[in-house]
Parts: structure tokens; sequence; C-alpha cells
């Protein structure tokens, strides 16, 4: 189904629904959890409990996090519950360092008397923390992002990046960014896929190294000084995640001055940008078949902003979690 607001298309098929309902869905989800954790703290009643059970249980995925649980009974109203909630709401926390998990069930031994809070509304969901988290904030961020998404895959022209006529390129063009940062813009190119190859490959193998280390180790804790083999492993990782955001941003760099060359050759009226259009950008990111040279370019150079920022998130994260 197409239709037009302010002359610009909209385009919603069953795929683009589904995908904007699930989006609203899951953000919607995640700011209800949100409110509940909210107005359980607030009524929250104490009790007295017992911990009868602690637990941190890991991922099974690719991606390792952890989750506390801690099984506790307790008496409300003369009715006798059990509950493993430490947090209000059902959106757990998790943890990518195990010793963060470890760290906040480290009060909760089995047998030990603690303090719960009881919503009078849900009795059997007593929680040990009295206090909301950020977790349902991820799924706020997960559903907006796949709302914002897919609506601006709906939005606009369903063929940018095809179809784009260019004129031959001209002296004055291939003199256009000759130079990237007073290098040669092909050895900046050069240089960039080199880092994209070896800086993964270096990254992958420190990774593993320092993983087979920890595993031998004898202790479950193991502080490394730089100079020692997992230290060195660590460093050379850390080494390689930066190489590899380097890679990507020469090559963001260049292709964007590529794009921008053949901008310029565009005959006719151009096209929006792309790059200030964000709902023709995503159509081009989600297009497979049919890109020209211009849409080619166009998708690559997005695909590589958006790697950067992913890794700058990660790392950002990780830092975090490490302080």
């Amino acid at each position: 189904m197409q239709f037009t607001v302010r002359e610009t298309p909209v385009t919603v098929t069953p795929l683009i629904l589904i995908a904007l309902l699930v989006g609203i869905g899951v953000a919607g989800y995640g700011g209800y959890d949100y409110v509940q954790q909210s107005n359980a703290v607030e009524d929250a009643v104490a009790v007295e409990t017992t911990v009868t059970e602690a637990e941190i249980s890991r991922s099974a995925g690719r991606r390792v996090y952890y989750r506390v649980s801690v099984e506790h009974t307790y008496r409300y109203r003369g009715t006798r519950y059990t509950s493993e909630r430490m947090f209000p709401g059902s959106t757990d926390p998790i943890y990518v360092a195990r010793s963060d998990a470890e760290r906040a069930i480290e009060p909760y031994e089995p047998g030990a008397r603690a303090v719960a809070y009881v919503a009078p509304g849900d009795p059997g969901a007593a929680f040990l923390e009295r206090r909301t988290t950020l977790a349902p904030f991820r799924l706020v961020g997960i559903g907006g992002l796949i709302a914002v998404l897919t609506a601006l895959h709906a939005v606009g022209a369903r063929t940018p990046g095809r179809d784009t006529a260019l004129s031959a390129a001209d002296d004055g063009e291939s003199a256009r960014y000759e130079t990237l940062f007073g290098v040669d813009r092909d050895a900046v190119n050069r240089i960039s896929k080199r880092l994209l190859v070896a800086a993964p490959t270096l990254l992958f193998g420190a990774i593993v190294s320092a993983a087979a280390l920890l595993y031998a180790a004898e202790s479950s804790s193991v502080r490394a000084r730089p100079t020692d083999p997992v230290g060195i492993a660590v460093l050379t990782a850390a080494v390689a995640a930066v190489g590899l955001v380097v890679g990507l941003a020469l090559y963001a760099v260049w292709s964007f001055t590529e794009y921008r060359r053949l901008r310029d050759r565009i005959s006719g009226p151009r096209p929006p940008s792309p790059f200030r259009h964000p709902s023709r950008l995503v159509t081009i990111l989600y297009t497979n078949d049919g890109l020209d040279a211009y849409g080619r370019r166009v998708k690559l150079t997005g695909f590589a902003l958006v790697a950067i920022a992913f890794l700058l998130a990660v790392f950002a994260r990780v830092l975090v979690a490490a302080a």
C-alpha cells in the first residue's frame, strides 16, 4: 500500500507493518516494566526473608553475559511465599563481567536472613533490592531503534541509489580530494583495507590466546601484569581493536569523499543527499539488488559509519563495566 503525506511517498507492506508493531511493542513493554518497577518500589512493604539459594547463570550464546538469581522464602499476611527476584519488575539486569555478578549476590548467602520488599498487589514476587534498574531501557532502546529504522525505510522514494545518471569523469573531478590527511587518497584506501584485514585477525587471535591462558590458570581470579602472557594478550587485543576502528575510520573518510566525487558527476537535478535524509539512507542500506555505482558507494559508506558507531558503543560499555 502506498500513499502520500505532504508530497512525501510512504510505502506500507505487511513486513514493514509487522516490524513496526514489534518495535513499538518491545519499547512499550520496556516502558511499562519500568513504571511497574517504580510503583513496586514506592508501595513495597518490608518483610523478613531467608535466602535458600543464590546462583549465577551464564548466557548460552556467543555473547557472554551473566544473570543473578536469589531464591528466598518469606511470610506475608500469614501466607508463605518463595521468590527468585532481586530487583522489582520482570526485566532483570545483566552483567558483562562475572565479578560484577558475584559482587551483586555476595550479601545473599544460603541460610542468611535478609529484608525483602513486597508489593501488596503482587505478594508472590518480593524483591531484595529496593531500587529501580535501567534494564527496561534496554528494551526501550532496541524496540525504539527497530521502530525508527522501519519508519525511515517506509518513508520516501523506493528507488534511491538506482538508475543514477553519471557523466564521464573530468580532470576537475579527478583532482578533487587527491590527498586525504596529506596522503595520496589511493594510499589511504590501501592502508584502511590492510588494517581491516589485519586488525580483526589479530584481535581474534589475541582473544583466543587470552581465553586459553585464563582457562589454563589455576585460580578463577587472575590479575595479570602487562608483561605477563595474559596481559600481553589483552594489550594486543586492545591495540587490534583500536586498529580496527582506525581502519574503519580511514575507509569511511575515503568512501565518503568517493561518494562526493560520484555525486558531482550526477547529470541533471541531484537527488537529496542520503546523509542528510535518513529515510533515503536507510532504504539504500536495506536494498540488496539493483544499486548503481552511486548507490553502492552510499551503502558502503553508511555501513562503515554504522560499524564505527557500534564499535565505539561496545568499547564504551566495556570501559564502564571495567571502571
